[in-house]
């Protein structure tokens, strides 16, 4: 609670140093720095999403809205669209001992070091939170008769935990998958036989292309999952533990075994058969499950219409807001991801509140939880009173870096030919950026389209543009730092971005659709 005060107190001295002043580069150079300041500072913890560092930046964020001028358009005739979402995980001590074939201590092995979760869900029941069981190594864990495969023939799984080779990571953006005669199913739906075999938890083996990565993956894999919650009926079965095992963990379990890990790796990559067996080894649970609701809110700003038609259709102009917050004691400030796109969203609304040359309203729609599956963005589309009145999405996520005199255009072709052409028409009258079309290529391994809050808009079949700069160096780093941010490069998106904003609202028509909606899911964030 006193950090809480103390943060608004910062933010109340942050918005008092600048009063409203003439539109100018230097004026809006000034606002974009000292926003990104407060925006990007430790005492916002990373504003990850349900966390206090979140609830801190929607304060900020209103702060400022408010004094534009900017209308509140949120709940309640406040700026914020509250929503639930169920946070879910294990406590930062969970750990697993390995004990062997005496009974004898074999190692302790830490969640975030050793061992990771495998994929958002499957939260394992409080019951199996201290269970000890045996170990099966069970290969792929796939059973299929047409191909008389079956990797459980012979041995006994029930109430054991069982080793798997993972797929997920072969099933990604990877043009050379492995080769294997097995047939390739997902996680998911091997953790399923599993349980249908009776199995008490399940250890995915870390694939090859992942431990190089591991350092940077186990710091991830071992966060809270957050999501919707989702009304379903009471399982049949309780969830059973399932994790991935770093290299460490699973050279000690195969050491002394009938077969080495080394061996085991060795044979999966030439593809040589590798038959189950049952390991001397046991493990301990002791992992500590929790699940809770969190309220998690967007921010949600209006400059009315002129015209008393029109004023009932809106362009939007959002970014994220959230980051990754505080991993080890250090905070991500997300400097670029998103604070870029969220200060050129606060820009964009400060001048055009100026301005008020638009006929149709315009929102400003700053997003949480984009970092968790653009959450934020997929509330406010499918909750949002305005969703039929929408017109167009611009979306800013990271604009602060790389090239200074180009930004990534993504999308604006993807629905309307029109919407388009009214970008780059608006683009070589104003900044001239050069906008790059490289991510609309649909064979792009990237995929950016569907990994950013426009998405939820696309899908509603509503024209939209994403810029972004595709910084990776700082990528989901404690570096992504204020000090590298190139803020003439974010004035020049947030021009564009107005100017494309006022163009459609003052058109006598919304931006034409003339192709096909895709429907696809959005993938994960990078790691």
């Amino acid at each position: 609670m006193k950090l809480i005060k103390f943060a608004l107190a910062f933010i109340l001295t942050a918005s008092a140093i600048f009063p409203q002043k003439k539109n100018d580069d230097k004026t809006s150079l000034l606002y974009l720095s000292d926003n990104l300041k407060v925006l990007a500072s430790e005492e916002f913890e990373g504003r990850e999403t349900t966390t206090r560092g979140e609830k801190v930046a929607s304060l900020f964020l209103a702060s400022e809205l408010e004094k534009y001028g900017v209308k509140p358009f949120g709940d309640k005739g406040t700026y914020f669209q509250n929503f639930d979402l169920n946070v879910s995980g294990y406590s930062s001590d969970a750990k697993i001992l390995l004990v062997d074939a005496s009974n004898n201590p074999a190692g302790t092995f830490l969640l975030g070091e050793d061992f990771i979760k495998s994929g958002r869900g499957g939260l394992a029941d409080a019951s199996f939170a201290s269970q000890s069981t045996g170990l099966v190594f069970a290969g792929n864990g796939i059973i299929n008769k047409e191909k008389n495969i079956d990797d459980y023939a012979n041995i006994d799984v029930k109430g054991k935990t069982i080793l798997l080779f993972s797929s997920d990571v072969m099933r990604r953006r990877d043009a050379n998958p492995p080769q294997t005669n097995a047939p390739v199913l997902s996680n998911d739906a091997k953790v399923k036989i599993a349980m249908e075999k009776g199995a008490a938890g399940v250890l995915f083996m870390v694939d090859e292309r992942m431990k190089p990565l591991w350092n940077r993956v186990k710091e991830f894999g071992s966060q809270p999952s957050i999501a919707f919650i989702t009304k379903e009926q009471e399982p049949a079965q309780k969830n059973i533990p399932v994790f991935m095992a770093g290299e460490n963990f699973l050279e000690k379990i195969f050491s002394g075994e009938k077969i080495s890990y080394k061996q085991i790796i060795e044979k999966q990559k030439a593809n040589e058969a590798c038959s189950s067996f049952e390991i001397g080894k046991k493990v301990k649970y002791d992992i500590k499950p929790f699940s809770n609701t969190v309220q998690s809110r967007n921010v949600i700003g209006l400059i009315e219409g002129s015209d008393p038609v029109l004023k009932n259709e809106y362009v939007v102009i959002s970014a994220h807001y959230d980051h990754i917050g505080t991993r080890n004691g250090v905070v991500g400030n997300g400097a670029d991801d998103d604070g870029s796109g969220t200060v050129a969203v606060l820009e964009s609304s400060r001048l055009l509140s100026s301005q008020k040359k638009n006929k149709r309203s315009i929102i400003f729609l700053f997003n949480t939880g984009e970092e968790k599956g653009l959450l934020g963005s997929k509330y406010a589309t499918e909750n949002g009173a305005f969703m039929k009145g929408v017109a167009a999405d611009i979306n800013m996520d990271m604009v602060g870096r790389e090239s200074a005199d180009s930004i990534y255009c993504i999308g604006s072709d993807k629905l309307s030919s029109e919407f388009a052409k009214l970008i780059k028409d608006v683009n070589s009258k104003t900044v001239r950026l050069g906008l790059n079309y490289k991510y609309d290529d649909p064979n792009d391994p990237e995929r950016f389209y569907y990994r950013s809050d426009h998405y939820n808009f696309g899908r509603k079949g509503i024209p939209v543009v994403f810029f972004f700069d595709d910084m990776k160096a700082d990528y989901h780093k404690p570096t992504d730092d204020v000090e590298k941010i190139n803020f003439e490069k974010i004035l020049k998106v947030v021009k564009l971005s107005c100017g494309v904003a006022v163009k459609v609202a003052n058109m006598n028509h919304k931006p034409v659709v003339d192709k096909k909606v895709e429907e696809e899911q959005p993938r994960q964030r990078r790691q």
